[in-house]
């Protein structure tokens, strides 16, 4: 009984030579970038879903690009090749903007839906860079192709990116004015309105409200004031930083999310831990009852089968189609710079709304920090210019009537 028990042949155990990187055996590039993808998502505590669909969105635009265009895998690039794809980036031919409509699989898709902004192109590039590293320094390429590639400033905030209140106020009031009559077009509207107010009155991201349920709303009592009020619950998994917060709802929110759970046939107020997305489409989802498929459309919307929207892209063409509709109609009026402006406007535009309405009306950037989910207050300081108006406030108290007002600067006679 003392002696060991063999488990298996010595030469099970001999040494052998290392493998040739760490990536064990793989059959292609693609298949390495998955697993350097699966690492980030293991051993970042930051990384949201968010973060890792976006780095799959580019790493589906990288290999387009190499498939369909270089024809050459990013194992065998070398510095000229880096900047070939920097060049097609900043010029897409006519053929890899994706057809209208298509999807992954349908004739005419590639992942490029439009020519990549400038910040866009930048996005790539850090991504492209992050995926060269990984791949060199775990030795499956023996020299990096991207080392002297100077990696692209993060894309500055740009502070006006903001929608005034009587505009805003204008986009809700042509979604009035416009509404279609039918079950459809009612729903689609409520849920319309319910997108771009919970956008404007929280301050969330995109991703956060489509990766959201209804059950994400609930009641949190304040024993210190003796009062209970509706919260919204951004979870780790769709915040970006992992930043899990809650948001306190104000009542023009739960107004609107009120108006539209009733236009589905929901109950008033989202019960517990309700799973159904927060989104939703006036579009059925297939139903199935005791093994038998439901197929009337009347009949999956009786049982409450609804669609959803579940995509930044999707909440994208909500936001921006009514918009559009809105600068459409200041465009006749004749204010044609308004008109301008707004089509510019995107949903992350109601985030910057909401964080410049929410310190004009006195709360400390602290608290918006917190509402917003920024990791560094520095990060709202510049998307609101909050520093710049704690300058001038200073100033002020200080030294009153020094500043150049807009209202008081005195335009010589004849200029225009």
């Amino acid at each position: 009984m003392s002696e060991l028990t063999s488990y298996g042949s010595q030469d099970a155990l001999a040494s052998t030579a290392p493998p040739a990187h760490l990536f064990g055996a793989v059959s292609d590039d693609w298949v390495a970038a998955e697993i350097w993808l699966g690492e980030v998502a293991d051993n970042s505590r930051n990384s949201s879903r968010e973060t890792l669909a976006t780095y799959r969105f580019h790493l589906a635009k990288l290999r387009w690009y190499c498939e369909q265009i270089a024809r050459l895998p990013p194992s065998r690039w070398t510095i000229p090749d880096v900047k070939a794809f920097r060049d097609f980036l900043s010029a897409l031919p006519a053929r890899a903007i994706s057809a209208r409509g298509a999807r992954a699989g349908d004739m005419g898709y590639t992942p490029f839906r439009k020519q990549p902004s400038p910040s866009s192109q930048a996005d790539i590039m850090r991504f492209a860079r992050a995926m060269f590293t990984a791949f060199h320094g775990t030795g499956y390429l023996r020299v990096n192709p991207m080392i002297l590639t100077r990696t692209p400033k993060p894309r500055r905030l740009d502070t006006s990116r903001s929608i005034a209140p009587d505009i805003y106020d204008l986009v809700l009031g042509v979604m009035e004015r416009q509404r279609d009559e039918g079950q459809v077009a009612y729903q689609r509207h409520l849920r319309d309105r319910f997108v771009l107010v919970f956008l404007r009155e929280t301050g969330l991201r995109a991703s956060e409200l489509v990766g959201a349920s209804m059950g994400a709303v609930y009641a949190l009592s304040d024993p210190e004031a003796g009062k209970t009020y509706w919260v919204v619950r951004v979870d780790e998994e769709d915040a970006k930083g992992a930043n899990e917060r809650s948001i306190p709802l104000t009542r023009v929110a739960m107004d609107a999310l009120i108006a539209y759970r009733l236009g589905f046939g929901l109950p008033a107020l989202p019960a517990p831990n309700e799973v159904q997305p927060i989104v939703l489409s006036p579009r059925t989802r297939p139903l199935s009852i005791n093994a038998r498929a439901v197929k009337g459309a009347a009949d999956r919307r009786f049982f409450g089968a609804w669609g959803s929207v579940t995509t930044r892209q999707g909440l994208y063409k909500i936001v921006k189609g009514r918009i559009t509709d809105a600068a459409q109609v200041l465009q006749r009026d004749g204010m044609h710079d308004a008109a301008t402006e707004l089509l510019k406007a995107s949903p992350h535009w109601l985030r910057h709304t909401f964080a410049k309405a929410t310190l004009l009306h006195g709360h400390s950037v602290v608290d918006v920090a917190a509402a917003l989910g920024h990791a560094s207050v520095d990060t709202t300081m510049i998307y609101t210019e909050q520093g710049a108006l704690d300058q001038i406030r200073a100033w002020e108290r200080r030294r009153p009537g020094v500043l150049a007002e807009v209202d008081a600067v005195p335009i010589p006679a004849g200029a225009g």
